[in-house]
């Protein structure tokens, strides 16, 4: 009875595959068929709403399979990596096909696969990160260094290019993927120097932390929005320089006295090890990636991958602005505390008055960095113009912040981006679609109540 049983079960393996890959279809959203994965950022410029689209709250993508082209499935991923499983008629996919549709080109490709983001991300840290890294770490034989370099550099871009054809890269993928390589080669160096290692161990160290960096950005950022994934590359770097700009403070300056008598000079040196300083700059990296985190998601206002990089601009102006209040002969050290202190001002300062008023784009902010920097160079122009102005450096410091000032001001106004939307209130949906699936007792999870904050 027994082995009628599996020859049973042999008999119908293959027709339960060709069903499951039935049913496992993909189908794409819009009638050119780029939209393969429905991200929040496309079902917002749809404008997707219910009742033809089901899915409330925050999710980080959806796909939509058929089974025999009358009836639909929508699965929604969302942060938590739960998967929700959605049916859809045939109606709702045609009203949700004629939206997306609409869409321009543009906006569907530069969201949906952030393919070319990731591999121009990764070629670059190639070049400039992993290449030098790996040359360094093989030897000192300048033609196996010359040689293990250009490998390394040109092995990133096809790699990076075999890793985005085999699997979906989202733009939070490629965002996070990018940073934390950069700082996985740094906090691979890092470690290395504060264990005592070898120059050529150290070099090895920033090749294999760059490496893994990279994959755990691509993993990590699976489940986050753009927001998140800005939002914890910002919270690593502001964390870093902000520890090293306290570090810089606290440590003073190397002091050196003469003795005429003996001639013979004595000189003391600062007062914490450059040990101290690596591991909290370290420390203070690896922090700030779960902090960064949560500014997008805890803030009581809405805030976007644009806004998050928006606060880049204001902490360099400033920053540029403590830097311009210093005098000629003032210490080092004075010039990290008004550098830091600054620059913590400016990002505070942005917060207030651009994230919390505004939502904006990533090309948004781009062009505000950009009209910032322009701004700087013409209120610098300005103060070379007079011989007196070239001078004196906080004339020079003050115009090139003033214009630069004046710059972000002009940029935001000509741009004009949407107001802050806040804080999603309190909304409770009723999902109906989900009863059928529950009835049927379908594998995976059925929201029938969906409560959003």
């Amino acid at each position: 009875m027994r082995r009628l049983a599996t020859i049973g079960a042999l008999l119908m393996f293959p027709a339960l595959l060709v069903h499951a890959q039935v049913i496992e279809r993909p189908v794409p959203f819009d009638n050119a068929g780029l939209v393969t994965v429905m991200t929040p950022f496309i079902a917002d410029r749809a404008g997707l709403r219910p009742p033809w689209w089901p899915v409330s709250g925050e999710f980080t993508d959806a796909r939509l399979f058929t089974a025999n082209d009358s009836t639909y499935v929508l699965a929604v991923t969302r942060r938590t990596g739960v998967v929700e499983r959605y049916s859809l008629s045939g109606t709702d996919r045609e009203a949700i096909r004629a939206v997306v549709s609409r869409l321009p080109r543009e906006t569907i490709m530069a969201r949906t696969d952030a393919r070319n983001a990731f591999i121009r991300g990764q070629t670059l840290l190639g070049l400039f990160v992993y290449g030098p890294a790996f040359a360094g770490a093989i030897g000192e034989d300048t033609g196996a260094q010359s040689a293990g370099y250009l490998v390394v550099a040109g092995g990133s871009f096809f790699a990076a290019s075999e890793i985005s054809r085999r699997m979906f890269i989202a733009r939070p993928q490629a965002d996070l993927s990018t940073n934390m390589g950069l700082n996985g080669a740094l906090a691979g160096w890092a470690s290395a120097y504060l264990m005592g290692m070898t120059d050529r161990s150290q070099f090895a160290g920033a090749f294999i932390g760059g490496l893994t960096g990279a994959a755990l950005g691509v993993r990590i950022a699976r489940n986050m929005t753009e927001a998140d994934a800005v939002g914890a590359a910002w919270g690593s770097d502001i964390g870093a320089l902000i520890a090293f700009g306290t570090m810089e403070a606290l440590r003073g300056e190397e002091t050196c006295t003469f003795d005429p008598v003996n001639f013979t000079e004595t000189c003391r040196g600062r007062r914490l090890s450059d040990r101290a300083e690596v591991a909290t700059i370290l420390g203070a990296g690896i922090i700030g990636y779960p902090l960064g985190v949560l500014y997008p998601r805890n803030a009581a206002y809405n805030v976007t991958a644009g806004d998050v990089q928006t606060l880049a601009t204001t902490t360099v102006l400033g920053a540029g602005a403590g830097i311009a209040l210093l005098n000629k002969n003032t210490t080092y050290s004075h010039g990290a505390v008004m550098a830091t202190v600054g620059g913590v001002l400016g990002m505070m300062a942005g917060d207030r008055f651009l994230v919390r008023r505004y939502d904006h784009e990533r090309g948004e902010a781009d062009r505000i960095a950009l009209g910032t920097g322009a701004g700087a160079l013409m209120g610098a122009g300005i103060a070379a113009l007079g011989k007196s102005s070239r001078e004196n450096p906080h004339v020079i410091g003050g115009l090139a912040v003033g214009g630069g000032l004046a710059g972000l001001i002009i940029t935001e106004r000509y741009l004009r981006p949407n107001p802050d939307a806040g804080r999603p209130r309190l909304r409770v949906t009723f999902n109906p679609a989900s009863i059928p699936l529950l009835a049927a007792r379908t594998p995976g999870n059925h929201s029938l109540i969906n409560v959003r904050f």
